[in-house]
């Protein structure tokens, strides 16, 4: 790897802060440049853990392990050199503390790269170590700068597992209100579906429409608020035919993404088709109700 070359490095704890950085670089002597915060992002499938102790923190550090069904880490997406890939290897204490490990990671337009991030090495989890104030501070800043969820961050500080820091599902088909699948998202939903846009382009698929992510235009649907996030995500993935984030073969993927309801930004699960739409289906209008 050249200096000019870099790679996709997904934060979630204190490195979500460039003040924490530029010190540790300065304590350690190490030049702080190469790094470059892109956009938040998501780590699906994984849950934020306190479960490793820190001598340099004094308590709990930021750790994410690999989870079910509508956990998600919310975090920001990093570009790295080689220079600040060095530097960062060894804040990580890679590869005797933290490993560096492949993930995908959703960014904040809804589809998915590949990124490197940190994760705890197994020999160095113990019980659930409470983290300092400072340390919480740290990534609860950064987390509400980028219009991220603080619930996972207040899950792990409670040692809570059932973490679902996202729990907005986003229709525009045929789970929508009176749709003739609206019946299957109303057992799942503990809200009436609230009118809601996004951004991305509609396409007509025959008896069903599928979303793309794209700049500059809306996709008009529901927003609803789901009950028990697990259970409601099998089940539509199923319905939505998704078979997990690195799959080839799924019809729809299921994402995160940022809806608009009521002059307000709301982060939700939606599904995006997997596909290049065939030619001359996209709907104009956005709204699958008015073709």
């Amino acid at each position: 790897m050249t200096q000019e070359e870099t790679v996709l490095y997904f934060g979630y704890g204190s490195n979500l802060d460039a003040k924490d950085w530029n010190e540790w670089c300065e304590r350690t002597g190490r030049d702080p440049s190469g790094i470059t915060e892109l956009e938040p992002c998501w780590l699906p499938d994984h849950r934020l853990k306190f479960h490793y102790h820190s001598r340099l923190r004094e308590g709990g550090a930021a750790d994410v392990e690999p989870a079910g069904c509508g956990h998600a880490v919310p975090g920001v997406l990093f570009s790295l050199n080689s220079n600040a890939l060095a530097n960062m290897d060894k804040k990580e204490g890679h590869p005797n503390i933290y490993r560096r490990t492949n993930v995908t990671v959703i960014k904040g337009d809804g589809t998915s790269v590949e990124a490197i991030t940190y994760r705890v090495q197994p020999d160095r989890i113990g019980d659930h170590v409470a983290p300092t104030s400072h340390y919480v501070g740290l990534i609860e800043s950064n987390l509400i700068r980028n219009n991220l969820p603080i619930v996972d961050l207040k899950n792990a500080i409670e040692n809570n597992d059932k973490s679902y820091p996202v729990d907005h599902l986003f229709v525009y088909g045929t789970l929508m209100s009176g749709e003739f699948r609206g019946t299957t998202l109303e057992q799942f939903s503990i809200s009436e579906g609230v009118k809601a846009r996004a951004e991305g382009a509609l396409y007509h698929l025959g008896d069903y429409p599928g979303m793309r992510p794209a700049k500059n235009e809306r996709v008009i649907g529901e927003l609803h608020r789901l009950d028990d996030v697990f259970t409601a995500l099998q089940s539509l993935d199923r319905v939505e035919g998704f078979y997990g984030f690195t799959s080839p073969d799924s019809l729809y993927n299921r994402t995160l993404i940022q809806v608009e309801v009521e002059q307000k930004m709301i982060w939700a699960w939606t599904y995006f088709y997997a596909s290049e739409p065939p030619a001359g289906s996209k709907i104009n209008s956005g709204d699958w109700r008015t073709l």
